[in-house]
């Protein structure tokens, strides 16, 4: 079943997520999963994504979904972007705001970011991406 996630507001991540502000957040909340394929960051192979413990096994469901979806294939899963990772963890605030961004708690990846760009209005994201995160009950572009 997937996970139900919290509001999408400070109090509310921080008290499920917790606190990224805080020192030892990275050493007590974040873990690193290892792909089911292969991921490539600036064409680089990937070994492994950090990531809140808490979304650790939602994320690996979703990555498992495109993995099944695609057939095992890693050239299908190259062909629609899936494999092309932008960033998780990144302690910032949202863009023009100064509330912290998803990516400060890492709860937020960027996947094929070039032909998904932040504010696109068209991306070009695989309907097989969107299913795998929208069954999951991630939201998207935020």
């Amino acid at each position: 079943m997937p996970t139900k996630w919290p509001h999408d507001d400070m109090a509310s991540k921080i008290a499920f997520f917790g606190d990224p502000r805080k020192a030892d957040f990275q050493s007590v909340n974040m873990i690193t999963i290892i792909p089911p394929f292969q991921m490539y960051y600036d064409k680089h192979p990937l070994k492994g994504i950090n990531v809140n413990k808490k979304i650790a096994s939602s994320l690996l469901a979703v990555f498992n979904e495109i993995l099944d979806k695609c057939g095992h294939d890693q050239k299908k899963i190259d062909e629609i972007g899936a494999s092309v990772y932008g960033g998780c963890y990144n302690f910032r605030p949202i863009r023009g705001s100064s509330n912290l961004s998803n990516h400060a708690f890492a709860v937020a990846i960027d996947i094929d970011p070039d032909r998904n760009p932040l504010g696109a209005k068209i991306g070009k994201m695989s309907p097989i991406v969107i299913q795998a995160f929208k069954n999951e009950n991630f939201l998207w572009g935020r």
